[in-house]
């Protein structure tokens, strides 16, 4: 396996662990809404939505450049 995917690998179980070992209800508030949820599912939320992000800016670039 190359080295960026073993270290994507092993960047993700951690973040998986860490989400569960924060597993309380948190308040949160956006605006105007204020919702009640698992960190857990905040916290995979938020890398995921990272994730896609990071994938579609370096789709950008790859698109953008002259070659």
């Amino acid at each position: 396996m190359k080295f960026k995917t073993i270290l994507a690998l092993i960047v993700a179980v951690l973040i998986v662990v860490f989400a569960l070992q924060n597993s309380e209800v948190t308040d949160i508030n956006f605006f105007l809404w204020k919702i009640s949820m698992s960190r857990v599912l905040i916290i995979l939320g938020s890398f995921t939505l990272g994730v896609i992000v990071g994938i579609l800016v370096s789709m950008k670039k790859k698109l953008l450049s002259p070659e």
